[in-house]
């Protein structure tokens, strides 16, 4: 076999005549002799390249998405919350009720003095307990309390009813401010005051406005304040009561979100007599 010999860059190449003139490397060449070419420095750093503009498109979609979902869990919290506060509020509202006694009626009635008798026991009966319905117009951030018959004895053998007095008020968030927090305060029994204590628990965290508006079938039209204290409402409820609680929008927190419930009280045309 004739063989003859050239001077390479990179080493010695043999060309064999009898094989066409191919040449094949010697071991100094940087082609393997498997036939396989390596990579070189800028190939390698054009693939690094490469690889790091992915990486950073599939984080910029993936981050996109994951704010997507914390806004959407985000609403959907605030309408969850909102709906299940103003359910509560319809609960209560709706069994709302007043008392009022028979033999006061009878001795204003007559005027008689056989009657002042019954009515004196039928008061001082009724100065063991009180009821009432009392809304205060306080701007954006209104107030409730009244006695309701939507307590549930959970404990057997307490001395309870379905009777109580329940509060609705509005206080300052803790961490933000212009944020406002919903607090529902109930006491399982009637007192000889409206005042409305124990422990409190947030209905609504957050909110921007709390409005509540009574609507009087005598004036036909809706109002922002009732006191079954003052001679206007003396022993008379609200023929309906129309809830709002307004939230800043998740995503733009200068777009407010209302919603809104209307609740007709079942005992609005007239006080429970005894």
């Amino acid at each position: 076999m004739r063989c003859r010999l050239s001077n390479s860059i990179s080493g010695f190449v043999i060309r064999d005549p009898e094989l066409g003139g191919n040449s094949v490397p010697s071991h100094g060449s940087r082609v393997t002799s498997h036939g396989t070419r390596g990579f070189t420095l800028i190939e390698v750093m054009v693939s690094v390249g490469i690889l790091g503009v992915i990486m950073v498109l599939i984080w910029s979609s993936t981050s996109q998405s994951l704010r997507a979902k914390d806004r959407i869990e985000a609403r959907d919290m605030m309408y969850h919350e909102g709906q299940v506060a103003l359910k509560k509020i319809a609960d209560d509202l709706a069994v709302a009720f007043l008392t009022k006694s028979s033999a006061t009626t009878a001795s204003a009635t007559t005027g008689s003095t056989e009657a002042a008798t019954p009515a004196a026991e039928g008061s001082s009966a009724r100065s063991e307990f009180r009821t009432f319905f009392v809304g205060e117009d306080r701007g954006e951030l209104d107030s409730l309390k009244f006695t309701s018959l939507s307590h549930l004895r959970l404990v057997r053998g307490a001395k309870e009813s379905d009777q109580c007095r329940i509060s609705y008020e509005v206080v300052p968030h803790e961490e933000e401010t212009g944020r406002y927090n919903i607090v529902r305060r109930q006491q399982p029994w009637l007192a000889a005051d409206e005042e409305v204590g124990g422990r409190g628990f947030n209905l609504a965290e957050k909110i921007l406005r709390f409005d509540v508006q009574y609507y009087d079938p005598r004036k036909n039209d809706w109002g922002r304040e009732w006191d079954t204290n003052k001679v206007d409402w003396k022993d008379k409820l609200p023929m309906a009561v129309r809830v709002t609680i307004v939230y800043p929008d998740p995503d733009d927190e200068n777009v407010e979100v209302p919603l809104t419930t209307v609740v007709v009280p079942a005992m609005w045309r007239s006080p429970i007599r005894f």
